[in-house]
């Protein structure tokens, strides 16, 4: 049953009301972060630079509008990674770069997989894996393509 008191009108007018404050908000402590920034020399020349910085608020907002749109008609992708069979286990084969998003994500769950350093030194993989907390078992060379093998540490 329907209260015939509420004014929907009202409520969606409230709640663009809200919006349109947040959005005003936000843009003036973005001004008074690019104010603070510069310092005294955004006194030297006011008008230059609030313009200046109106132009970054307006492509700023641009880009975050265009980013929503695209978000909205993005379907979920099912990433197919490599795998590799070495010695009895099937392991995922991931770039660096791969690995990072994913475990910064908190969607990385594998405890034995395979590094493709792709160019870079093994030493610094090795160490910056272990700020992950994995540790490097073996080096392995497949295809004259030297991957790592890695593993959870106490895992």
């Amino acid at each position: 049953m329907v209260d015939e008191n509420i004014d929907i009108d009202k409520i969606i007018s409230a709640i663009e009301d809200d919006e349109v404050s947040d959005l005003l908000r936000r843009k003036n402590a973005y001004m008074d972060e690019r104010k603070r920034t510069l310092g005294t020399e955004y006194y030297v020349s006011k008008q230059f630079w609030d313009r200046m910085w109106e132009n970054e608020w307006d492509a700023l907002a641009e880009r975050m509008n265009t980013i929503s749109e695209e978000s909205e008609e993005l379907d979920n992708v099912i990433i197919e990674l490599p795998t590799i069979d070495y010695d009895g286990d099937t392991l995922t084969l991931y770039t660096f770069e791969d690995f990072t998003l994913m475990h910064n994500q908190g969607i990385f769950r594998d405890t034995k997989f395979l590094i493709d350093k792709k160019g870079k030194w093994t030493k610094n993989i090795v160490n910056e894996m272990a700020t992950y907390g994995y540790e490097h078992i073996k080096t392995i060379i497949i295809s004259r393509e030297k991957y790592l093998i890695m593993r959870e540490i106490n895992g």
